[in-house]
């Protein structure tokens, strides 16, 4: 059974070559490699050029393409698109599979009929690491979409495995987010797809400075903050009429996910901002008790605000919750 690797790729060929390695090590095939360069403004593309050979003699095929930039999401799509495998796997340009990853996800969907598979993932963060998620019971298992949104169960990008049947029944990445587009297509996914987990650590998430999920700076935060909203929306236009929605779920998710929002506006003072944001989460979630304890947060910020004082977050870091 095929099974198609897809890695977007965009300005990083140095660490791209290190994914690479990670499939060429895989103890299955026979696999299909599909890289797609994002529009790199560079060489990026020549370098990537540069590997078919080691790819072809590694008894691997290399489909490689270049596009226009239209961010992960379209990468992603472009990749999926010229994919040929039965099965369909993903990988980022800076993470790394573990060698027996796809023998066990290919043989746990193959005995259980499964239309994806999910397992642990070692998260690193500077000389830490750790499993994500911590515990193997929270990987995605059967059919369980209100799960996944209540964060119950899930699955990491990275640790994805898909047959291409239920891609086209699900539909892929959706291309109005810049961030948070793998949770918004997790949760449909999750709608689509009965899930065979291989409860043990197969793939590595490295979580670099430059990551789309880091927060560097307020314009950075309020870009997080939008596409978050957005896919709260998306999520619920998307998923509402397929079988196994479940909107108590939908509304603990974006309690949670406004109540974050709404402390990113504490912190940086802007309590107008703030009090917008938590009014758009009530309409969205009612007043359930992630939103209750926000608002408490947001009177107390308020008296602060009187003398001349702001809530900070506890951590000491203002920007990220």
């Amino acid at each position: 059974m095929l099974v198609s690797v897809v890695i977007p790729t965009f300005r990083r060929p140095h660490l791209l070559r290190q994914a690479v390695q990670s499939v060429l090590a895989q103890t299955w095939r026979p696999i299909e490699l599909v890289v797609v360069d994002d529009g790199s403004p560079d060489d990026s593309f020549a370098q990537i050029q540069a590997m078919s050979a080691e790819v072809s003699a590694a008894d691997v095929t290399p489909a490689f393409s270049t596009k226009p930039n239209g961010g992960v999401a379209s990468a992603r799509n472009f990749g999926i698109a010229r994919a040929s495998g039965e099965l369909v796997a993903f990988l980022d340009d800076d993470d790394l599979f573990f060698p027996t990853k796809l023998e066990k996800q290919v043989a746990a969907m193959a005995s259980s009929g499964a239309g994806a598979s999910c397992c642990q993932v070692e998260r690193r963060v500077g000389d830490s690491s750790r499993p994500y998620p911590h515990d193997p019971a929270g990987l995605i298992k059967g059919r369980d979409p209100a799960g996944v949104l209540r964060r119950a169960a899930w699955g990491h990008t990275n640790s994805l495995v898909v047959r291409r049947e239920v891609l086209k029944a699900c539909g892929g990445y959706d291309e109005r987010l810049q961030i948070f587009e793998d949770d918004e297509f997790l949760i449909r996914l999750a709608h689509h797809a009965d899930f065979a987990p291989v409860p043990e650590v197969l793939a590595t998430w490295i979580d670099r400075p430059d990551s789309l999920s880091r927060v560097p700076d307020k314009a950075a935060l309020q870009r997080r903050d939008h596409n978050r909203r957005l896919q709260a929306d998306i999520t619920r236009e998307a998923c509402r009429n397929l079988a196994g929605w479940n909107e108590p779920a939908w509304q603990h998710a974006v309690a949670l996910w406004y109540k974050q929002i709404v402390n990113h506006y504490i912190w940086a003072g802007d309590l107008a901002g703030a009090a917008e944001n938590l009014r758009q989460g009530v309409a969205r979630a009612g007043w359930l008790e992630p939103l209750r304890r926000t608002r408490r947060k947001l009177w107390k910020a308020r008296l602060y605000a009187l003398v001349g004082l702001r809530v900070r977050d506890r951590r000491r870091d203002p920007i990220y919750d």
